[in-house]
């Protein structure tokens, strides 16, 4: 097993304008031409990242000493004190020098993050590289607080069941546990107001070749069905939370996509 100890650093870096902008997730559109324009670069990608997950899958995070927050499929989406858990090729590379970071923004870079501000979270914050179906590569009852955006709907729904009853293993008890995912209903109300396209192309499937094997869509849950597959893997008290309002810190730098989510909050028993 490989360990990754933490001490505690520096606040780390979070992106700018992580209000009530962040909320509404404006997102420079990548349109298809950019998307198949390098096809065999983004199958290289994919393909060392599910090397280096796989390599990785048998690690241990020892975290901190103190509260401990998770966040879950991460991205660049993150904020101070969290340990922030991601699969893609960025998240490895986090630590490297500046000018290496500069360089390789073209390959790695988000469609909502600008070169300085990649550079910035990459090097101000705590990333661990792990493909969440491998489970959470922490020691049990060691986290107090989980946060999980839009990552549900990425997993098939027995991979989702599994990764919820490793969240609670991992989980104190007492512990919250914070899920966001593309609300459902919202979905058919797309569908049904006349935008099929929209309702389709940005909640099942995409319209191009995908930029990444992380990102492809395998469900989609509405709150019964969310609160049912929650309640079945031994979390209670689920409830229906909105924009910005919980019980987890740091949900104003946090939470996004606020139109189409559903916000669930639960317990550990």
């Amino acid at each position: 097993m490989n360990a990754v100890h933490f001490s505690p650093e520096k606040d780390p870096v979070v992106p700018r304008d992580r209000g009530t902008q962040s909320a509404n997730c404006a997102v420079r559109p990548i349109s298809p031409v950019q998307v198949e324009r390098y096809p065999v670069r983004r199958h290289l990608i994919n393909y060392i990242e599910r090397v280096l997950t796989w390599v990785r899958k048998g690690q241990t995070i020892i975290p901190p000493p103190g509260v401990v927050k998770l966040n879950l499929g991460s991205g660049l989406h993150v904020a101070p004190g969290w340990i922030n858990v991601d699969g893609s090729l960025k998240t490895a590379i986090a630590r490297w020098p500046q000018p290496l970071l500069r360089a390789v923004y073209p390959w790695l870079g988000s469609a909502t993050h600008p070169r300085d501000e990649f550079v910035e979270v990459l090097r101000g914050n705590r990333f661990v590289m792990h493909n969440l179906k491998y489970g959470l590569p922490l020691p049990s009852s060691s986290v107090d607080f989980v946060f999980a955006s839009h990552v549900l709907h990425h997993l098939y729904k027995s991979e989702a069941r599994e990764l919820l009853i490793d969240i609670a293993r991992v989980m104190k008890s007492g512990g919250t546990l914070r899920i966001c995912v593309p609300d459902l209903e919202y979905i058919i109300g797309l569908y049904e107001r006349g935008e099929r396209e929209r309702a389709i192309e940005g909640h099942f499937f995409y319209p191009s070749p995908v930029r990444s094997e992380l990102s492809s869509r395998h469900y989609q849950y509405d709150f019964v069905m969310l609160k049912d597959l929650l309640e079945r893997t031994g979390f209670t008290r689920v409830r229906r939370c909105t924009v910005n309002a919980g019980t987890l810190p740091d949900l104003d730098k946090l939470d996004r996509l606020s139109e189409e989510s559903l916000y669930v909050e639960t317990t550990k028993p």
